[in-house]
């Protein structure tokens, strides 16, 4: 058994998504997102690495019971290693999918000054169950220099 961190965004949750608490079992759709600042999300990042084949909706990588779509162009690699956070794709392609159990759930909370996401805002809250709807505040308070919203769940997804 193996714990990934997933990140799940929460327009893709509020979108289409269905609410569900730890010790649930899960089926999602996963992606690398390669985009997210390493130095924001270190201890969250993971590293997928294995041969690059055919599915019903083009290639993907497979590890550690994760499989994920490779994205590139030209021909396929035999073999590729991709590092970022995984993310639930509601809205993509059709790959295998991700099936395991939810071992923690972490409301995601980022703080904003204007419309800038500030650095080393971060936080991480436990919930047994993941919200549905996330709080989104728009513009800070009169006389607040930051604002705070949540933006998804980082949940540790247990796979075989």
């Amino acid at each position: 058994m193996t714990v990934w961190n997933v990140m799940y965004q929460d327009w893709q949750l509020e979108c289409c998504g269905d609410p569900f608490s730890v010790g649930d079992e899960v089926t999602w759709q996963l992606l690398v997102d390669t985009t997210v600042p390493e130095r924001e999300w270190a201890a969250e990042l993971t590293e997928i690495e294995g041969p690059v084949e055919s599915s019903g909706g083009g290639p993907v990588v497979c590890s550690g019971g994760v499989t994920v779509p490779w994205t590139g162009s030209g021909d396929w690699p035999p073999r590729l290693r991709l590092k970022g956070l995984l993310t639930v794709e509601r809205h993509g392609g059709e790959w295998p999918r991700t099936k395991g159990v939810v071992r923690g759930i972490h409301v995601v909370g980022q703080a904003y000054s204007e419309e800038n996401l500030v650095p080393g805002k971060r936080t991480l809250r436990p919930v047994d169950r993941c919200p549905k709807r996330f709080e989104h505040v728009g513009r800070a308070a009169a006389g607040a220099k930051l604002r705070r919203e949540e933006t998804g769940v980082l949940v540790e997804l247990e796979v075989e």
